[in-house]
Order: C-alpha cells, then sequence, then structure tokens
C-alpha cells in the first residue's frame, strides 16, 4: 500500500470527497494512483474530467479527479487538504520512531551503567548523569582491575554521535576497555588495544573520547591516559586544581594510534573529577557556554571536599547557569576521592 492508501483508509478523510462532490452538486469525485487505480471516491470515465495533482516532496503520489461540472478551485483544494494530511501523517510517523529510538537508547544507556561502586578502602566515588532530550553516548565506569581490590579503573568516554547507534557503540566500548585493561594493565596500552579493534571493525562513523585511569588503592599512584578527551581534574587538599593532561587521539579514527602515559599520586583529601564535554559546552538562555575556566574555579573552591559534595556542586552550579536552556548533551562525570585519614 502507498501512503496515499494509508490515508485515504482513515475515515475522516475518505469522508472528504463526499463533502466535496456534495458541495458540487452531487458531481462525482474520486482519487487515483499515477497508475489510474481508483483510492477512494467514485471512479470518474469523462475524458473531460478536472485532474488535480496530489504531491509528496514534489512526487505526484495521485491525482484528484471530478467531473467538468467540478469547479477547479474545488479539485485543488482537496489535493491540498490530502497533501497537508500527508505531512502530517508522516511527521506523527517520524515522531513515533524517535520516541522509539529514545526508549530503546535509554534501556541501553541504563544497562552500561555502574548499579553499585567498588568497595575499595579508603576511597570514596560519586557520579552524576543528567540525559539530554536525545539519546548521546556518555559512559562512565568504575571496576577493580582483574577482579581484585587493589586497582581501581576508571572510565569515561563519549561517542561523537547520538542515537541508537551511539549507545550501541558505547556498549562495544566498555566491553574492549574491561577485556583490555585486564589484560593490559597499563591504561595507554588498552587504549591502544581498544583503538586497534574498533578501527579493525569499523561499522560506523562515530568516534570515542576517554580518559582511563588506575588507581593503585594502597599507594594512591594514578597511572592514566587520554583518547582526545577533557584532562581530569585533580582537587589538591592543599587548595589547588590539577588538569591530569596526556596526548592521545579520538578512538577508532587512526590505525596506528599512540597514548601518552603518566601518572600522577593522590594523597588523603585528594579527589579527581572525571567529565564529558556536556559540562562545559553546557548554555545558558543566552548562549553562552559554561566552559572550562567556570569548571576550574568550582572545583578548586571545593578542594578537600567530599566526592559526593563536589560532584553536586558541579551538577547544581550547571543547572543553574543553564536556566530554563534545554540540554543538547548529556551532564556526565565521576568524581573520587582518597578519604583523609
Amino acid at each position: 500500500m502507498t501512503q496515499l492508501d494509508d490515508l485515504l483508509a482513515d475515515a475522516s478523510l475518505a469522508s472528504l470527497l463526499a463533502l466535496a462532490s456534495a458541495a458540487a452538486g452531487g458531481a462525482d469525485i474520486g482519487v487515483i494512483d499515477p497508475e489510474g487505480r481508483l483510492l477512494a471516491g467514485r471512479e470518474v470515465r469523462s475524458v473531460a474530467a478536472r485532474r488535480s495533482p496530489v504531491t509528496l516532496d514534489g512526487e505526484v503520489v495521485g491525482l484528484v479527479v471530478g467531473e467538468e461540472s467540478v469547479a477547479p478551485e474545488l479539485s485543488v483544494l482537496v489535493g491540498c487538504a490530502l497533501e497537508m494530511a500527508l505531512v502530517g501523517a508522516r511527521v506523527q510517523a517520524e515522531r513515533a520512531r524517535v520516541g522509539q529510538e529514545l526508549a530503546i537508547g535509554r534501556r541501553i544507556q541504563a544497562a552500561l551503567l555502574p548499579r553499585r561502586f567498588p568497595d575499595a578502602d579508603g576511597w570514596t566515588f560519586a557520579a552524576r548523569y543528567e540525559p539530554a532530550r536525545e539519546v548521546g553516548g556518555d559512559l562512565f565506569d568504575v571496576f577493580p582491575v582483574r577482579g581484585a581490590l587493589d586497582r581501581i579503573a576508571l572510565v569515561i568516554a563519549d561517542v561523537t554521535g547520538k542515537g541508537i547507534p551511539a549507545a550501541v557503540l558505547m556498549a562495544d566500548v566498555k566491553a574492549l576497555l574491561h577485556a583490555a585493561i585486564d589484560n593490559a594493565e597499563a591504561p595507554a596500552e588498552a587504549l591502544r588495544r581498544v583503538n586497534a579493534v574498533l578501527v579493525h571493525e569499523r561499522q560506523s562513523p562515530l568516534f570515542v573520547t576517554a580518559a582511563l585511569l588506575v588507581i593503585d588503592v594502597a599507594t594512591g599512584l594514578v597511572r592514566y591516559a587520554l583518547a582526545g578527551h577533557e584532562p581530569p581534574l585533580v582537587a589538591r587538599r592543599a587548595g589547588r586544581v590539577e588538569p591530569l593532561e596526556a596526548d592521545g587521539p579520538i578512538l577508532g579514527a587512526f590505525a596506528d594510534s599512540a597514548f601518552e602515559e603518566r601518572e600522577t599520586v593522590l594523597e588523603p583529601g585528594d579527589a579527581v573529577t572525571l567529565y564529558t564535554d556536556g559540562i562545559t559546552d553546557a548554555r545558558s538562555p543566552a548562549r553562552d557556554f559554561y566552559g572550562e575556566d567556570r569548571l576550574l574555579a568550582l572545583v578548586g573552591g571545593a578542594c578537600g571536599r567530599p566526592a559526593e559534595t563536589i560532584a553536586q556542586a558541579i551538577t547544581d552550579d550547571v543547572t543553574a547557569f543553564r536556566g530554563e536552556a534545554e540540554p543538547f548533551d548529556d551532564l556526565t562525570l565521576l568524581v573520587v576521592e582518597r578519604r583523609p585519614a
């Protein structure tokens, strides 16, 4: 069946032809497809019949046909009404499709987020995830390396796309990162392995940014590597903020990518915040960006505070900055604190 077939199955629209016929003194009016097949109304055989095209996207999908006694304007009005109904039906179908995609994407995202954090002695974790209206590809995770609690892996990542493809790719990336860090142990090597798989088995035009940290629970030593991602921010208990910068391209783009690995130490009372660009790219009603400077100032003012306090402060500040503006990207952050002795 064509779109016009489906539309004319609606009794209220089919009755439009009966009304038009009555307005024309009972003259026959019908709708045919481009091949001449009658779709609705009454067949008009007169060679002098009036014909008014029904178009969609510039293509003729049908014709309104009336006896010669039918005023040309009436045929045109019926054709215009059908065209408007076709456009409306398309909009409704698209809304239904988007709604279904959102529901599927939300289920995938919910399944990717950790249900609880590891019980690592002396460490506290806090996270926030507030999805935008459109399904994105943000991910955060905290898990023990090789299942042991002596080392904890932290990851935050962001797919450069939206919808179900982004959510599915992020599910793949999560599984790859778990396997890579368990086997490689070193963050840079783990990112290299994930990148190699994504490039080799590339099935979509999407890319991934990521930050991967491995913490030694006993000593506070942090080994980290980045893949085109925003540098995590260390809030020192002494009152300064240190971005954890490292060179590394996005995942899935280049076959022989190399990732720099660096180290730092989190002392008791220090905390590190991982986040996605949904925070720094948040916009106010005046269309100003939240920006890195504002985030640095806020984290700096929270030095020495618990992880939960830092996470809530960032969330509240971004929400207040955004005001009534609709978020176009997910708000995702992960805060890890080495508790004071």
